[in-house]
């Protein structure tokens, strides 16, 4: 895995989340997290990054990983398993902002479990600081860049492979500008349920346009993480809301316009101060 096109490798950073509002595994919500580890001091943790309102009011969270036989080197091929717990009983890290809908799941507590308890292992592909988007690239950006969402709307997984959904789509407002007035912007993208916490990507491999012509090699960065989109209601009123995570099916007035709210990437990092035991 440490080799390879990163559209092949991306389909292994992605988690699909499972909720139950109460002790049961009939699972009543669905949306989507993605690995992300970070570093102090030669220490790591490695999270699973998704919305606050993705585990919010849930009491057993189901998750689906990988698995792997040979120290977390490659994955298994197949389903995958799923190991489901009270949410109680892992350690949810939010971030402080109150309007920013970031969380982020400690997953050292459910490897460990995993490992010792079921004798499975997980396989972890962490995205990292690293992978965000520098100050270089981010002058760089156009104020219109193809951009990629992995996730699982309407909870959709290939279920015989355990590999996410990939959608393709562009920035509707520049990426340098902060949207509304926060670290914001938006993606012309299909936007359903299941899909909050989905990572957005600038993903080039072979070229890619810049200020001064054609640029060849392979560009990848994180740049976002969606967490709302714009609804019509019935009456042609224009409404931003949270990305539903109900499966089941309601009735309703109004519809997604395919503009989704996204979060700047680099917002993931003030989770790292909310980790214990650094």
């Amino acid at each position: 895995m440490k080799n390879g096109r990163i559209s092949d490798q991306i389909r292994y950073i992605t988690v699909r989340i499972l909720t139950s509002e109460n002790q049961t595994t009939n699972w009543t919500g669905a949306g989507t997290g993605f690995l992300y580890s970070f570093t102090k001091d030669e220490k790591t943790a490695p999270l699973l990054v998704t919305n606050k309102h993705v585990v919010d009011g849930a009491v057993t969270i189901g998750l689906t990983f990988h698995v792997t036989t040979d120290n977390n080197e490659t994955p298994v091929p197949g389903s995958g398993r799923i190991i489901a717990f009270p949410s109680q009983q892992v350690q949810i890290i939010r971030h402080p902002d109150p309007d920013v809908d970031l969380a982020g799941i400690m997953i050292f507590p459910i490897m460990n479990f995993a490992i010792n308890n079921e004798g499975w292992q997980p396989f972890v592909k962490c995205l990292e600081k690293s992978n965000l988007p520098s100050a270089q690239m981010i002058g760089d950006f156009s104020a219109l860049e193809d951009v990629i969402m992995v996730g699982y709307p309407t909870g959709l997984v290939d279920t015989t492979n355990n590999f996410p959904i990939i959608r393709r789509g562009i920035t509707s407002t520049p990426y340098t500008a902060n949207y509304q007035g926060k670290q914001e912007f938006l993606v012309d993208i299909a936007v359903y349920g299941g899909s909050s916490g989905s990572p957005i990507f600038v993903m080039n491999e072979g070229s890619w346009s810049t200020q001064n012509g054609l640029a060849m090699g392979t560009r990848f960065a994180l740049i976002g993480i969606l967490y709302a989109g714009h609804t019509e209601t019935i009456n042609g009123q224009i409404m931003a809301e949270p990305v539903p995570t109900r499966l089941a099916p309601v009735a309703k007035v109004k519809h997604m316009i395919n503009l989704g709210l996204c979060i700047k990437s680099a917002l993931i990092e003030d989770l790292s101060a909310q980790l214990p035991n650094w």
